[in-house]
Order: C-alpha cells, then sequence, then structure tokens
C-alpha cells in the first residue's frame, strides 16, 4: 500500500467515499456578458521577465532541447534512436547524455523529494502542480493478466501520496483509463456505445457507476464476458483511486486517447464523475478540439451529469494524436490549424457559460493551451462573463518545460496556472516523452517563439557580462 506523507516528507527538502445520489440540474441557458472586459493586456514578449529565474545553462539546455525537438526526423525516430543508443552505448552512458538534457527538461524526476524540489520552484512563480504519470496503452499491447493493472493502480496511489504531500494549493493528477484496464477491451466497449443516444448513454453510465460503488459486476453493456469481467475489475481500481482522490482533495484529470477506445474511455470516466463529483468536481473529463464533433461530444456528457445529479469537470485541449487521427478518418478532424482554434473558441464559449451557471463549487474548467490566441481569447472572455478566477474553478494549464512566455505571463497577472509534470524514472519516461513528441508535433513547431525568447536572453546576457 501507499506510504504515508511522513514518510514522504522525512526524505523531501523541506517545502511546503463519495455517496451517490440523484438530483436535479437545469440545463445551460445561453447567457449574454452584461459589460465589456477591460482590452486584454498581457504581455507574451518579455523575455527579461519570463527568463529571470533560470540560469544561463538551464537556458541552452532549453534552447537545444526545443531545437532538437522542431526536428521531424528525430521526432519521427525517437524510440527507434533510444533503442539504438541503448544498444551501442548502453543504459549507463545513454542516461549520463539524456538525463541533464531532455529528462531535466521535461521531468521533475522519480522520487518525492525531486517532485518537492520541483513543486517548490514553481510555487515560487505562483505555478500549481500537475503531476503525469507515464502509464497508458494501445491496442495490441494489452496483457492478458491483471498483475499489469494492479501494478499500475499502485504506482497511480503513489503519485496520488507525493501529489498530496508536495502538491500546495488543490494540485491535480492525470491519469489514463488504458492504465487501469486493457485497451482491447476499451475499443470493444467503444463499438458497443458508439451512436448510442443520450438516455442509452445515461443508463449506461447510471449501471456502470451502480457497479462501481457496490462493488458488483456489470451486466449487459454489450461486450463479452471477459470483457465484462476486465471492466468490473477496473471499476474496482477506479474507485480506489477516485476515492484516495476524494480524500486527498486532488483534481483527478482524465486524459484523452485515441479515437477508437475513447467513447469507452469516457464511458468509465462519466461513471467516476458520477460517483465522486456530486459535491464537487473531483474528476474530470479531458476533451480534444481537433475533432469536429468536440461541441456534441461535451454537450451529450453534459447533459448525462446533469440527468446523475453530478459537477462537470473539463479539461480543454486542441488535442493530441492529430496524425494518425487523420490517417484513421480524415473527415473526423479540423482541416486546419485555423479551424482548429475555431472549434476551440466554440466549446470553450460552451465551458465558460456552464461554468458561469454551475459556480465555482460546482464546476472545473481546465483551458490546456500553448496557443497564445486561444489564452487572449480566453482572457478576454473570462473578463466579460466576471468569472472569478481567484477562486480556482477557471484555470489554465502548459506542459512542463514549455511555453514558459504564455504561464509566467498568466500567472504574473493574477490567473491561476498549472504545469503538467511527468515523474517517473528515466527509462520509464523517455519512450513516454518520445511517443508526446510525435503526437505534438504542432506544439513543438510552435515553439519557434519561445526558441527565439530564449535568444534574446541569452544575447541580452552575454552583451550585459562583456558590457557591448
Amino acid at each position: 500500500m501507499v506510504s504515508g506523507c511522513s514518510k514522504l516528507l522525512r526524505c523531501a527538502v523541506a517545502s511546503g467515499c463519495c455517496n451517490y445520489r440523484h438530483s436535479s440540474h437545469a440545463s445551460i441557458n445561453t447567457i449574454k456578458p452584461t459589460y465589456e472586459a477591460s482590452p486584454c493586456t498581457l504581455e507574451f514578449d518579455d523575455h527579461r521577465t519570463v527568463f529571470q529565474h533560470k540560469s544561463t545553462w538551464q537556458l541552452f539546455r532549453a534552447l537545444i532541447v526545443l531545437r532538437a525537438c522542431a526536428s521531424d526526423y528525430l521526432v519521427d525516430n525517437s524510440l527507434k534512436l533510444l533503442r539504438q543508443g541503448r544498444k551501442l552505448l548502453g543504459e549507463r552512458m545513454l542516461g549520463w547524455l539524456l538525463h541533464p538534457t531532455v529528462y531535466l527538461q521535461f521531468v521533475a524526476g522519480k522520487s518525492g523529494s525531486d517532485l518537492a524540489v520541483t513543486a517548490e520552484l514553481l510555487r515560487k512563480l505562483n505555478i500549481r502542480l500537475m503531476v503525469a504519470p507515464t502509464l497508458e496503452e494501445d491496442v495490441g499491447e494489452s496483457s492478458t493478466s491483471q498483475e499489469k493493472y494492479d501494478k499500475n493502480l499502485q504506482e497511480m496511489l503513489r503519485l496520488a501520496d507525493m501529489t498530496h504531500c508536495y502538491g500546495g494549493t488543490q494540485p491535480c493528477l492525470q491519469t489514463k483509463i488504458t492504465a487501469m484496464v486493457s485497451a482491447d477491451t476499451l475499443s470493444n466497449l467503444t463499438r458497443a456505445c458508439a451512436n448510442e443516444k443520450l438516455e442509452t448513454c445515461t443508463k449506461m453510465v447510471e449501471h456502470i457507476a451502480s457497479a462501481m460503488t457496490g462493488g458488483k459486476d456489470v451486466e449487459d453493456i454489450g461486450v463479452n464476458h471477459t470483457d465484462r469481467h476486465n471492466i468490473t475489475l477496473a471499476l474496482r481500481r477506479l474507485r480506489l483511486l477516485g476515492e484516495v482522490a476524494t480524500s486527498k482533495n486532488l483534481r483527478l484529470l482524465v486524459d484523452a486517447e485515441y479515437s477508437y477506445m475513447n467513447p469507452g474511455c469516457s464511458l468509465l470516466t462519466l461513471a467516476m464523475m458520477t460517483v465522486f463529483n456530486q459535491q464537487r468536481p473531483v474528476v474530470s473529463n479531458t476533451y480534444q478540439c481537433y475533432f469536429k464533433r468536440a461541441m456534441q461530444m461535451i454537450t451529450h456528457e453534459l447533459d448525462i451529469l446533469n440527468k446523475l445529479g453530478a459537477c462537470f469537470g473539463v479539461k480543454l485541449v486542441r488535442g493530441a494524436y492529430l496524425e494518425k487521427e487523420r490517417r484513421l478518418d480524415p473527415t473526423s478532424v479540423c482541416e486546419s490549424h485555423y479551424n482548429t482554434g475555431q472549434n476551440y473558441q466554440k466549446v470553450l464559449e460552451r465551458a465558460l457559460l456552464h461554468v458561469l451557471e454551475a459556480g465555482p463549487e460546482r464546476s472545473l474548467l481546465i483551458m490546456a493551451t500553448h496557443n497564445e490566441d486561444a489564452v487572449r481569447h480566453a482572457v478576454s472572455r473570462i473578463q466579460q462573463l466576471g468569472l472569478d478566477t481567484a477562486a480556482g474553478h477557471v484555470v489554465f494549464a502548459q506542459i512542463y518545460g514549455m511555453a514558459e512566455q504564455i504561464s509566467l505571463p498568466l500567472a504574473k497577472a493574477g490567473y491561476i496556472v498549472y504545469k503538467s509534470v511527468p515523474v517517473g524514472s528515466l527509462s520509464q519516461v523517455l519512450p513516454y516523452l518520445a511517443r508526446r513528441a510525435a503526437e505534438n508535433r504542432s506544439v513543438l513547431h510552435g515553439a519557434r517563439k519561445e526558441r527565439e525568447l530564449l535568444q534574446q536572453e541569452l544575447f541580452w546576457r552575454f552583451r550585459n557580462v562583456l558590457k557591448i
């Protein structure tokens, strides 16, 4: 079982279940802002303010790593290069090369003391912690044994303990449903629940939530006996994870996955939200706005939770996996970067209006984006709607090691900002980072401005040293 905070604190740097019930909530109405906001004055171009807390070596490292991540060749072949590097150099030499560069750029470390140090550095910048595990799988990678998923649960509970101990105010913990159950089972469940009407989906969510709280086996939900057994075991794991998140006052954020299993993931996530979100939004789901149907998805799931009396938590992203999803079905995704941005704004509007109606106690919106225009638009709408950002229910998030020119000005302006921080050993995290690089290619290419600001700051420092 997971060790307590006291044990972790001794080795760290000094820092600093829900009842399932029904209630009724009205559907959201169209709400018009009653006044105009003051102009958005966020400044994303001041390299001095953004990077003054960084050492010169950290600036060099960031510039080198972000330049490497912008290379299509390196990104496309990253997993292959890792395997070849291990073969030619050995694990120790490869670690000697990658640990001080790629690893430390994006990863907090592997221990509680490592996470404590990172959390304290972020706290000094008024940025909050969002811990990102590296546990996941794809179709075809599933284990026939439950041991893998039981071990994943223990790792999630360990990370939950660490997040609680060192995360500060309202810490977040990300997770993936594929860490708790076979991806093949989720793919089968997706086919079973595809295109179901609201009433049918609501009954399915209600049934799964009841099985989760009662410890019962799930009954006929359109999948075979083996998949039902896998789902039943997954519900026990998810229930324990949800109970721990609730007791430790964590925000549990369920990440999106590939489209051929994401509806199945959402079904289990909605069941968790039904169980644990009766009083406050403990569990949140993730919505990818490069999908044309993102508005339909968020509206559909909001309606389900309204019927079941649960609070709605949303993490809104432009989306990973774009290239693969475009290969799978080019008609399902937005045709361009611009169209994705427009879709993001539409879905964001829906989420903001829900937050306005539900209030800070019963809603959570995490705007996870590295896009400056999206951030400016979000800030403008938050101001127009008069939302109290200090209440902690409307927040921003970026990846640790990137987008400093966005995160720091937001935090300085008084907005709540999280950094998604992977935690794990070098061998665990590097394959995870390689997959994320391939999936988030547009984000890495979009870091050109950040690289330019890094260069400007380095030039300023050298000129200052040389008195030029």
